[in-house]
């Protein structure tokens, strides 16, 4: 029975291939996509505008063939500009013949669009910021306790001046950073965009991150600012307890005369109800989650 059913699949797949042969010997036409490649530029020249970036094109060809160039690596329709400076036109249906790949085995029946215009400019050069492109997704109960630090931060781009004066910035490639627990040194590529080149390809990301607590400052002094000298404002109570949220390793570096609380005369003096919360100051990267008692009675004095 093992055997009948092994002599079946091989009779099966032999007629799958020889199915599969016949059909696509035959002729077939479909459409495809491929981006426009300029070649034989001036030295220190490059196209700065360019009416297309990929040609539409319907080909006709064997099936193993067309097979082959949908799957296979992706092909560029090819433009040479001879080394010539200035705006040019050319009918792309001319330069069929330059691209070999298409020449030996298919028949081009039809491009959209039917013509290109370009422009070869001299090359300039801009520093540009180099911005992040990337989303970060942390590990429950962690967090950035660092600026996120992009090296460089700025880099010199090279194009045409028709390219170059729209940029003012470059993206590093999208990512998406997840389940982070631990601090980050990552290489990422630059996204150019098209007609830009730069002598760095990637950049380094890197920042801190901490598991991510509670800690309870107490008996913090609030301080008074502000007051005239002919004037006195008396806090009840006079100190509070400060609770913040951050990174373990910072909070634990942290101490009551790092956190400073206080409460100014003048937005007192604007309160009606004779309560008033005071202002915390913080270091980056800590959070305030509460303070005891949240506000605070005051009398003023003459």
């Amino acid at each position: 029975m093992k055997k009948r059913i092994i002599r079946i699949a091989v009779i099966l797949f032999g007629s799958i291939v020889l199915w599969a042969s016949v059909s696509l010997s035959d002729l077939y036409i479909t459409t495809i996509k491929v981006p426009v490649k300029y070649t034989d530029l001036p030295k220190n020249y490059a196209v700065g505008f360019t009416s297309i970036y990929e040609i539409e094109m319907q080909v006709k060809g064997k099936g193993w063939e067309l097979a082959k160039l949908l799957l296979g690596p992706q092909e560029s329709f090819e433009i040479s500009v001879h080394k010539r400076t200035g705006r040019r036109k050319y009918d792309l249906n001319d330069l069929v013949k330059t691209n070999t790949w298409l020449t030996s085995n298919f028949q081009v029946l039809e491009m959209s669009p039917s013509q290109i215009e370009f422009e070869v400019e001299k090359i300039g050069a801009r520093t540009v910021k180099l911005i992040k492109n990337f989303k970060i997704e942390f590990k429950p109960g962690y967090g950035p306790s660092s600026d996120i630090k992009i090296v460089p931060d700025e880099i010199e781009i090279y194009g045409a001046a028709n390219v170059l004066q729209k940029i003012d910035s470059i993206k590093t490639e999208a990512k998406e950073i997840k389940d982070v627990s631990e601090n980050v040194s990552l290489e990422l590529n630059i996204d150019f965009p098209e007609g830009v080149t730069a002598s760095a390809k990637s950049c380094l990301v890197e920042f801190e991150v901490q598991k991510i607590v509670d800690k309870t400052f107490e008996n913090v002094l609030v301080e008074t600012r502000n007051v005239p000298p002919s004037k006195q404002l008396i806090l009840f109570p006079a100190r509070i307890n400060i609770v913040l949220r951050g990174g373990i390793n910072k909070l634990g570096r942290l101490t009551n005369d790092s956190v400073k609380a206080y409460v100014d005369y003048w937005s007192a003096l604007k309160e009606e109800h004779g309560k008033i919360e005071p202002v915390v100051q913080i270091p980056r990267f800590i959070t305030l989650t509460n303070t005891v008692p949240n506000k605070l009675d005051y009398i003023i004095k003459q």
